[in-house]
């Protein structure tokens, strides 16, 4: 199975951070998505399955959002199967039940099987923007009952980390290593690790490409579509990761 997994588009304007880079250094590129989708959806079709790890959108208003978030999703339209993961952007202007809507999934966190694999996808977001991102009790309750019941070596897929990677060289999280990753991934990664079926987790959220294993799992950061290249150019990457039973090749890709 081929797994095509994109994160961190931020379709819609450009984003500076001037604090981050300096005042003329865009971080990331909200117009990369649409410029390149043709060379882009060749190799999303080419795959058994599309995982959109999100921050689809950078937050700048409930209208616009909703407009960009619309648009996104009409650009990403692929021949494969595809699913999709809510990130933090997304949901600072727009109501979960909204999105939903326009993504048509059943809920902000989900299963679902799909060639001899189960698949779940986690919603760590904060509920307020000044809270911790969280797996909150009742979705610990649902993942486990989902782990119990399948028979399936099964991926997981979130926006944010569940590992424990360091953000030192992040110019985003350096200064704020709280709003990395879930604030009480041990905890996560404690039920996971239980149920001894767990391949590995993908996540999104910190731009930049990270991979370990812990206990047997593999834990990988997949680096944002949109992320300025330090050439002032958009990174364009994303990633492949080829499944067999308990064997993934995984492989980091650009557009060219």
């Amino acid at each position: 199975m081929k797994i095509f997994l994109i994160t961190d588009i931020h379709h819609g304007g450009n984003t500076n951070y001037p604090r981050v880079g300096g005042e003329l250094y865009i971080n990331s590129f909200g117009n990369a998505l649409e410029a390149n989708i043709q060379k882009l959806r060749p190799v999303m079709d080419s795959c058994d399955l599309v995982i959109n790890l999100w921050d689809l959108i950078y937050n700048e208003s409930p209208d616009k959002d909703t407009q960009y978030y619309t648009d996104a999703m009409q650009l990403l339209a692929s021949k494969a199967t595809m699913r999709h993961v809510l990130g933090n952007h997304d949901v600072w202007h727009i109501d979960r039940t909204d999105l939903l809507n326009i993504n048509h999934e059943p809920g902000s966190y989900y299963d679902f099987d799909f060639r001899w694999y189960h698949h779940i996808v986690l919603d760590g977001n904060r509920i307020e923007h000044t809270d911790p991102y969280l797996i909150r009790e009742d979705q610990k309750k649902w993942l486990t009952k989902s782990l119990n019941e399948t028979k399936f070596p099964t991926l997981i897929y979130l926006h944010h980390p569940i590992d424990d990677q360091s953000m030192e060289n992040n110019y985003y999280f350096k200064n704020r290593p709280q709003s990395s990753c879930v604030s009480n991934r041990g905890e996560v990664r404690s039920i996971l690790e239980k149920s001894e079926k767990v391949v590995a987790v993908f996540n999104g959220h910190t731009h930049f490409f990270s991979a370990q294993e812990v206990n047997g799992i593999r834990y990988i950061t997949v680096p944002s579509f949109a992320e300025n290249n330090g050439e002032h150019k958009p990174n364009l990457q994303f990633a492949i990761a080829t499944v067999s039973w308990n064997r993934i090749e995984f492989d980091i890709q650009r557009i060219v």
